[in-house]
């Protein structure tokens, strides 16, 4: 697996974007959903989006195709080549490829939805329910209150649930609790720094969190 700092080698080596933009790719790569992790790993729905591309509109994934006009823009930029040449190619080729992804726009459409539906699901489940044991915790929203929560897959036989902050995103981790036996997630709020914590909000790792409250 690539790092992030392995991976921008790898994209200098290939000549694949700049040294100012490789960075900023690889950003909008993590901000889309197409890949995560440190250690990076390619998401299904990258994959699906991938696999998409490749099947009916395969010239948008051209590694040749970003080499040769990233050579070409160098070349401008030396004064070797005239920018109007370069506009004009990019313009013939770039209207070739919305052409071909214009008669294919249905189903890359389908694909890509069956991928996003997909996605939201899996991010939905988070673990084990450490009461009944056999059911999963599912992100849910009340229709009452419009708030999001933690619940049983088993309700009404397992009333197991938990709270969730307000105004954050949570993404699974894979991971359990020693203390309290609940899954571990991911919370992340605009403007601030993600942390973890487990769903238990009773859970003794959360000691402190109730000092800070009460103070």
């Amino acid at each position: 697996r690539y790092s992030q700092g392995s991976i921008i080698k790898e994209m200098e080596a290939r000549n694949l974007g700049t040294r100012a933009t490789r960075a900023e790719i690889l950003q909008t790569l993590y901000d889309r959903g197409y890949i995560s992790g440190k250690s990076i790993q390619v998401t299904k729905l990258g994959e699906a989006v991938t696999q998409a591309l490749k099947e009916y509109c395969p010239r948008i994934l051209s590694e040749e195709l970003t080499r040769k006009f990233e050579e070409e823009m160098e070349l401008v930029y030396n004064g070797k080549k005239k920018w109007e040449e370069v506009v004009e190619e990019a313009k013939k080729t770039l209207k070739e490829i919305l052409e071909e992804f214009k008669l294919n726009e249905k189903k890359i459409g389908k694909k890509l939805l069956e991928a996003l539906m997909t996605k939201r699901e899996e991010e939905r489940k988070l673990g084990s329910c450490p009461n009944c044991k056999t059911g999963e915790l599912r992100i849910l929203r009340s229709r009452l209150s419009g708030k999001f929560f933690v619940g049983c897959s088993n309700y009404p036989n397992c009333k197991t649930g938990y709270p969730l902050p307000a105004g954050a995103m949570i993404q699974p981790t894979g991971k359990i609790c020693e203390k309290c036996g609940t899954p571990i997630v991911q919370v992340l709020r605009k403007g601030k720094r993600p942390f973890r914590m487990c769903l238990d909000p009773k859970c003794e790792t959360k000691k402190d969190w109730n000092k800070k409250a009460k103070k």
